[in-house]
């Protein structure tokens, strides 16, 4: 299986846990407006990511590139900053919401490493979907 089979699928993988992280934030978000449930908290939302998030993604990502040894066009950049960059965060985050429904108070030590590893994957693996 080459990078490129591998970084499609980590994409799909991704893409999913986004999914799902938001159908659970609008259920809540439909289930208070029918008062069958509370407030949705405000860090309920996908698109809420933590600075680490981004930093940890972008590290794999300049380390995925350097390592593959990836030409620097303007396509390439602008391909790792929406796949190498955003959508590992964002499902880093997505990862977070599922496990916690939103709450940043009950998010665990092993909860903030398996997000972190989602990042991280997902930004060397980006490596593949550039060229």
């Amino acid at each position: 299986m080459a990078v490129e089979h591998v970084a499609v699928i980590a994409l799909a993988v991704e893409v999913t846990v986004m999914v799902l992280a938001r159908v659970g934030t609008e259920r809540r978000h439909w289930n208070h407006h029918k008062r069958r449930g509370p407030a949705p908290l405000t860090r309920d939302d996908v698109t809420l990511v933590s600075g680490v998030l981004y930093a940890l993604a972008a590290g794999a990502m300049a380390v995925g590139a350097v390592t593959a040894r990836v030409e620097w066009t303007l396509s390439a950049i602008g391909t790792f900053a929406l796949f190498g960059v955003l959508l590992p965060a964002f499902a880093a985050n997505a990862v977070l919401v599922l496990a916690t429904r939103g709450r940043p108070d009950e998010v665990t030590w092993w909860q903030r490493g398996i997000a972190g590893a989602v990042a991280v994957g997902g930004g060397l693996v980006s490596v593949g979907l550039v060229g």
